[in-house]
């Protein structure tokens, strides 16, 4: 098991951007460069280096400069696993809301995965899924991500 945090505000560089975790306040000896995981701290990157079942928790206080959405989405090889994506329209400049999700992701016995948890530049338009709403540039606080081997 791993779990990363990032406890002070950080604005991304983009709405596509990697949120860079500061510190892993926990790692099992299973999740080391020995075992089925690869992080170097500081990096956004997970790279998960063994076939099997992983339980992948992210929860975070998200914020803008500007009122807008905000929109956040854990990505494994630079795709968005289906699931994953969270929204908030945030009302006025540096007001704040919470997102998480809990997400099961299996890697094939041969293969491997790198993850991580970026900003997405655009979400479907709830009543018109074919219009997409630009995202703003978020702010991250108070953020936690932990992966877990299940089996």
């Amino acid at each position: 098991m791993i779990q990363s945090y990032l406890e002070e505000p950080i604005a991304l560089t983009s709405n596509t951007s990697a949120i860079r975790f500061t510190t892993d306040c926990i790692q099992t000896r299973s999740a080391t460069c020995c075992g089925w995981l690869q992080h170097s701290q500081g990096s956004p990157n997970y790279k998960i280096i063994e076939g099997g079942l992983y339980e992948i928790t992210f929860n975070a206080n998200v914020s803008s400069a500007t009122a807008g959405t905000v929109a956040l989405a854990m990505l494994s090889d630079g795709q968005i696993i289906p699931g994953t994506t969270v929204a908030e329209t945030i009302a006025a400049a540096d007001d704040y809301a919470n997102v998480s999700f809990t997400k099961r992701v299996r890697v094939c016995c041969r293969g491997n995965a790198t993850v991580s948890i970026n900003s997405i530049p655009a979400v479907p338009t709830p009543t018109d899924p074919t219009t997409p709403i630009e995202t703003q540039i978020p702010i991250i606080a108070n953020a936690n991500l932990s992966i877990k081997k299940l089996a």
